[in-house]
């Protein structure tokens, strides 16, 4: 589960920025760095391409500075319950040309919409998972470049966000005006699911986040995350996740408490 500390977006600094932090975060540090940079890792000067993508690992040594006139990124303070390396399969302090890949930005806009004006963190956290998949997943820039890519990151920020709407393929393909089938058929090629199972996974998702941080009942959760049916809700609860919903909140309480 990804939790955001504190983000920024396009941040400028003048040529002379350098940040030296040789402790590190008790968090992991994200950047997409927009501009030409010079990392020091392991003692080793790297000098980057503009839209280059790294994740810091907790209490590794930061050290980056602009190359030219002005040092513009991206950044996401975060941390995560999940182990990193097996869910994405990333590696910690190695910088990435991303290019044009991935529509890095666009994820971090969603990311901050949900942290900052709806605060929501769940979906938040979501969505630095869902980029984090795409970056590393072996990408071939055919996502970006997709017809209604933006429509669609934009539909699926509005999914996580919104577990609890009843999110029928019609009403879907009508939010970016576009047809059933080819609806069915960008949305997989975008995020490698299907829109009906992304449904599910927000709903899940939520009902983690529920479980987890809140003593709502099991029936206020099903409600709460757009399920008319407690039983039907426990039941996919299970399929997706392994365990019910009550043994997955115990779990987490359990982790907690150790």
């Amino acid at each position: 589960m990804f939790r955001v500390r504190r983000m920024g977006c396009s941040c400028r600094h003048e040529g002379d920025f350098v940040l030296d932090n040789p402790k590190g975060f008790d968090a992991y540090l994200m950047l997409f760095v927009k501009t030409p940079a010079m990392f020091v890792i392991d003692g080793k000067e790297i000098y980057t391409e503009s839209n280059t993508f790294i994740i810091f690992d907790m209490h590794s040594a930061q050290y980056y500075k602009a190359v030219k006139d002005e040092y513009v990124n991206d950044w996401i303070e975060f941390e995560c319950s999940d182990n990193l390396t097996a869910e994405t399969g990333l590696v910690f302090d190695t910088p990435y040309h991303i290019g044009e890949r991935v529509n890095v930005p666009q994820y971090f806009r969603l990311i901050a919409d949900c942290y900052y004006k709806a605060q929501n963190h769940h979906a938040a956290g979501y969505l630095i998972k869902a980029l984090l998949s795409e970056v590393f997943s072996n990408v071939t820039g055919e996502s970006a470049s997709l017809p209604h890519y933006r429509e669609l990151l934009d539909l699926r920020r509005k999914i996580y966000a919104e577990p609890d709407r009843d999110w029928t393929v019609s009403l879907m393909s009508s939010l970016i005006n576009v047809s059933e089938p080819y609806l069915h058929l960008i949305y997989k090629k975008a995020f490698g699911v299907t829109c009906n199972a992304d449904v599910i996974n927000s709903r899940i998702e939520a009902a983690k986040h529920y479980l987890e941080c809140s003593q709502m009942t099991i029936e206020e959760i099903a409600f709460e995350c757009g399920y008319k049916n407690p039983v039907h809700f426990s039941r996919q609860f299970k399929q997706v996740c392994d365990i019910p919903p009550l043994s997955y909140r115990k779990k987490a309480m359990d982790s907690v408490n150790s």
